[in-house]
C-alpha cells in the first residue's frame, strides 16, 4: 500500500498521540510536534496517520525523532518518511543530525542503513526518593560574573569525559548568546563554591538535571555528591521523581547509583553530516 508524506498541522496532534504506543517517545515527539510544528511530517494511508517525524529546528545542527505505528512497520514508510525529512532539512541549511532511540537492533538496522553511524550510548536514570538533606551553604544560585568560571569547569570536565568514553573532543569558545542564556536561566543553575573558589555546578532543567560538572582537580572530594543532593533536593520540591542521562562508560555513573538512581532506558545516538 502506497503512503503520502505531508506536512503536519497541529489539528492532527490528538491522532499521533493515538499513534504512538511508547509513553516515552510519544511525549517527546508530540512536545517536538509542539515546539517546531513547521518542521513535522505525517506518513498517511488511506486517510489515517501512519507515521510522523520531526526535526528541532532550523540551524545547522539539529536532531529529529521518527515514528511509525507497529501496524505500518517493514513497509518502507520509515524510509520514505526520513528521506522527506532530510529533504526539507537540507532545504532549511541544516549540515549536521542528530538521533536517538532505545537500543532497538531492528531500529539500529534501519537508521544505520540511511547512513548514521553509532556515535554513544546513553543511561536515562530516575530517581525516586526523598531527599532530605540540610542546607549546603557552600551553594548558590549562578551570578552574572560566574560565567567564565562556569564555562571553564564545564569545557574541561567534559572534555575529560569524552577522552573517557572514547567520544571526539568538541571546540566550546566562549560567547556573549551562551552568557546571556545562562543569566536568564540563573535560577535553574547552582554553584558550589569552597574558600570562596568555585569548585563545579549543576544545571536543572525541569525534572531533569542536564549538566552536573565538578573541576577536574577537585574530584574525589564530595563536591560532587554535594551537587547532586542540592539538585536532587530542588527538583523533588516540585517533581515526583528526578532524571538525568549519564553516557555509558562515564565513570559518574557510579556516583548516580550509589546515590539512588536507577536505569530507565539505554539509547543509542546516531549522527549523519548532510550533504
Amino acid at each position: 500500500m502506497m503512503c503520502t508524506i505531508i506536512p503536519y498541522t497541529p489539528d492532527k496532534m490528538n491522532d499521533v498521540r493515538t499513534l504512538i504506543e511508547d509513553p516515552f517517545v510519544r511525549e517527546d515527539l508530540l512536545g517536538c510536534l509542539e515546539e517546531f510544528p513547521d518542521c513535522g511530517l505525517l506518513a498517511m494511508e488511506k486517510g489515517v496517520i501512519a507515521g510522523a517525524a520531526v526535526f528541532t529546528g532550523k540551524n545547522d545542527v539539529t536532531s529529529f525523532t521518527l515514528y511509525v505505528g507497529t501496524s505500518y512497520r517493514k513497509r518502507g514508510i520509515g524510509t520514505k518518511l526520513l528521506h522527506e525529512l532530510e529533504k526539507n532539512m537540507r532545504s532549511s541549511a541544516v549540515k549536521e543530525v542528530y538521533c536517538d532511540f532505545q537500543e532497538n537492533p531492528d531500529h539500529s538496522s534501519f537508521i544505520e542503513k540511511n547512513g548514521y553511524p553509532l556515535q554513544f550510548r546513553s543511561s536515562l536514570m530516575t530517581f525516586q526518593g526523598t531527599e532530605t538533606a540540610l542546607p549546603d551553604h557552600r551553594i548558590r544560585l549562578y551570578e552574572d560574573n560566574d560565567y567564565e568560571a562556569v564555562h571553564d569547569i564545564l569545557h574541561r570536565a567534559f572534555q575529560k569525559m569524552r577522552k573517557q568514553v572514547g567520544l571526539p573532543l568538541l571546540d566550546s569558545p566562549r560567547s556573549m548568546e551562551e552568557a546571556a542564556k545562562y543569566l536568564e536561566n540563573r535560577t535553574s543553575i547552582l554553584i558550589l563554591e569552597d574558600e570562596t573558589i568555585m569548585k563545579g555546578c549543576i544545571f536543572l532543567d525541569g525534572n531533569e538535571i542536564d549538566k552536573l560538572a565538578v573541576a577536574p582537580e577537585e574530584e574525589g572530594k564530595g563536591y560532587g555528591k554535594a551537587l547532586l543532593t542540592a539538585g536532587v533536593k530542588r527538583i523533588l520540591k516540585e517533581q515526583s521523581e528526578a532524571v538525568l542521562w549519564v553516557v555509558q562508560g562515564n565513570p559518574a555513573e557510579k556516583l548516580y547509583k550509589g546515590f539512588g538512581f536507577q536505569r530507565k532506558r539505554l539509547h543509542c545516538f546516531y549522527k549523519k553530516i548532510l550533504s
